[in-house]
């Protein structure tokens, strides 16, 4: 077995086992990540905890790539919070030359990062994804060019709105973050049959047009304190149905996003901290 060094960091509380497969990338078998290991070492009593690991990679066409493995064990496409903490962990260890901008590669594409002024990180989270094929989801088109459609849960009926962020997100909107029922609606919703990919599930309430607040359950990881990619989702859906403008505060339980879509056929932009928690080492 061999010793593979971490670090750790988090991003509003959404937190990542962050590791430098660039320096070590003769050494490091990637191999060994597997389902198993991966959910040993997220968890958070008998691993080191966390909702995710995300492997810094070399790339041959941008500065450079991540891999990002669920707590569960699956990948994800993309992960706002992650590039922030990654970006962040590049800064803090010299791994590839220092910028103002980074291009990095993803699953879900290029994603565009820069550092701002405080120390915090913006990221160009691309284009919301409306075609439902895209999402992917199998509900039709609203009136308002949302894909959207009910579920029944218990004989509760909720109204749900899909939109891409490079992964799926459902959007809820609620009178009061207290009544949601986080664990059973959220875990039901992910698996629901309208998402054949599953889904990040968002239960949202509006204080007024520049404040959201969210709860977040994503898929593969259950409870977070934070979603990036989901604190977008929640201000498209909700500039496309005038409920918000298109720049707000998106409270999540781990903190506070600045989400800004400047028209409504180009990008999203998130900008949040970032901050190292400890590091550590474990054997593969």
């Amino acid at each position: 077995m061999k010793s593979v060094n971490f670090q750790k960091y988090q991003g509003i509380g959404n937190d990542f086992i962050l590791i430098d497969a660039i320096t070590n990338s003769h050494s490091l078998d990637l191999n060994k990540f597997t389902i198993d290991k991966v959910t040993s070492l997220c968890h958070r009593n008998y691993g080191i905890g966390s909702d995710g690991i995300i492997l810094v990679l070399p790339s041959n066409i941008l500065d450079f790539s991540i891999k990002i493995l669920n707590s569960d064990g699956s990948e994800a496409e993309m992960c706002g919070n992650g590039i922030r903490c990654v970006i962040k962990f590049i800064l803090d260890n010299d791994i590839v030359s220092k910028k103002d901008k980074y291009l990095v590669e993803t699953k879900a594409g290029k994603i565009e990062a820069s550092v701002e002024e405080n120390f915090l990180i913006k990221v160009n989270m691309g284009t919301p994804v409306i075609s439902p094929q895209e999402i992917p989801v199998s509900l039709p088109l609203d009136k308002d060019g949302i894909a959207s459609g009910e579920i029944n849960i218990n004989d509760i009926r909720l109204k749900v709105f899909s939109i891409g962020m490079g992964n799926p997100h459902a959007v809820i909107y609620v009178n009061s973050l207290e009544t949601v029922k986080l664990k059973e609606w959220g875990e039901l919703i992910e698996n629901y049959h309208y998402f054949p990919l599953k889904t990040n599930v968002h239960f949202v309430t509006i204080n007024n047009r520049n404040q959201l607040n969210v709860l977040v359950w994503e898929r593969g990881c259950g409870p977070t304190l934070a979603c990036g990619t989901g604190a977008c989702a929640c201000l498209a859906i909700s500039s496309l149905l005038d409920r918000s403008d298109n720049r707000a505060n998106v409270n999540l339980p781990g903190g506070t996003l600045e989400i800004y879509w400047p028209n409504r056929e180009g990008n999203i932009f998130m900008t949040g901290e970032a901050q190292y928690v400890f590091s550590g080492k474990f054997l593969v």
